[in-house]
Parts: C-alpha cells; sequence; structure tokens
C-alpha cells in the first residue's frame, strides 16, 4: 500500500499544471497519512470525500479518491481475515474508480489516482485470480498511457523523478502482463532520457532480466 501513497505523491505534483479540480489538494496529504498507518487522518479524508459527494454526487475526484480509499480498507479487511467485508469494498473501490472516469475521463487528476491505485492492487490479486489482475492491471496502464499522452506538452519541463515514474510505471505494467516487448520500450526510453539516474538503472537490468526484483517506480521517493 505504500506504493499507492509514493505514486500519487508524484504524479500529482510532477503533472498538477495538468488539473482543472484540484480536489486532491484538499484531501492527499490526509489519505497518505492514513494509508501510512495514521487512523485519523485517513478518518479524516474519507469524511472530506462522503461531504464532497454529499454535495456533489457526481464529483469525479471525490469518487476516484473513495475508491482508493475504499481499496486501502479492503486490503487491511483481507489482512485480517474478514474476506466477505473486503470483497464488498474491493468491489465498491472498483465500481467508484469506473464512475469517475465515465464522468471524466479526460480529467488527469482522475486517472491518475485510478491508475496508482490499481497497480498495487493489481500485484496483490495476481496471487488468487490472475485474470482479474491481468484486466486490472491493462486498465492502469491505459491510464498511464493517458497520462504520458497528456503530459507530451510538458513533458520536457516535468523533472527525471516524474518522467522516471510515468516511464517505469507502464513498463511494470507490461511487464506484469508478460509483454515484454511492450515493456521494452519504455525501457529503452528509460535509459536514453534518463542516463545516470537510477531509473537508468534498473531498466537496463530489466531488460536483461525481466523477472529481476528490481524496482522501476517509487526510486529516490524518500
Amino acid at each position: 500500500m505504500r506504493a499507492i501513497i509514493l505514486l500519487l505523491l508524484v504524479f500529482t505534483m510532477s503533472l498538477a499544471a495538468l488539473a482543472q479540480q484540484r480536489f486532491d489538494f484538499k484531501v492527499r496529504e490526509d489519505m497518505f497519512a492514513g494509508m501510512d498507518g495514521d487512523s485519523v487522518a485517513f478518518d479524516r479524508a474519507m469524511k472530506l470525500i462522503a461531504d464532497t459527494l454529499a454535495r456533489e454526487p457526481d464529483h469525479a475526484e471525490a469518487l476516484v479518491w473513495r475508491g482508493d480509499g475504499r481499496l486501502f480498507m479492503a486490503g487491511q479487511a483481507f489482512q485480517r481475515g474478514d474476506f466477505a467485508g473486503g470483497q464488498k469494498l474491493f468491489t465498491e473501490g472498483l465500481a467508484d474508480m469506473e464512475r469517475a472516469v465515465a464522468l471524466a475521463p479526460n480529467d488527469i487528476a482522475v486517472r491518475v489516482p485510478r491508475a496508482a491505485g490499481l497497480m498495487p492492487a493489481a500485484r496483490a490479486l495476481r496471487r488468487v485470480d490472475r485474470s482479474e489482475a491481468d484486466r486490472l492491471t491493462r486498465i492502469a496502464v491505459g491510464d498511464f498511457e493517458f497520462v504520458l499522452q497528456a503530459s507530451q506538452p510538458h513533458w520536457s519541463s516535468m523533472s527525471e523523478h516524474g518522467r522516471g515514474e510515468v516511464l517505469g510505471a507502464l513498463a511494470d505494467g507490461w511487464l506484469m502482463l508478460g509483454e515484454t516487448a511492450k515493456a521494452d520500450v519504455f525501457l529503452e526510453r528509460m535509459t536514453n532520457e534518463l542516463p545516470g539516474t537510477p531509473y537508468a538503472k534498473n531498466a537496463t537490468q530489466r531488460r536483461a532480466d525481466p523477472s529481476a526484483r528490481v524496482a522501476l517506480t517509487c526510486l529516490g521517493c524518500h
């Protein structure tokens, strides 16, 4: 779950100029803190989301953040053995995300949180349901591809960290799906566009051995 926190923080900060509605500025710090163990902050974030949706049921950003929150709570439920409760929260979280993107398909502030939430969820799910994990991974990859395309006018001005996270997420997603040729496109970009960085170093290792236990995202986040 730490991966969600770091990826969301990187993307929402790196691509801030592209977002029109900045609901994430209001909710993200409490959500991040909550996912990192601060239950009071998490409850505060979820209350802000609930209050926003009570006023505006079609608030796409609030919906996608509620989806992330529900996926987080689902993971906690699964860990304590509450599989029925966890499955309910997981299903509700996915529904929130799907509805959010249906309402605002071209809003980067909606697509980013969905992608960053789905990738670690799919990775965890892969052990028990490969088909569903693949489906969620493909959705996340599609979102990250949208992010990459939307960021092109600003690409050269983005930090190495921001560019590395976008390219690394795409490479990681395709590797999770076993699509090494597609992953290589982004691994090569990481080595060519980010020379001398941890992104380039790790991308080189993953190109040589796609199964290597070398991270492609959340590099230098600490």
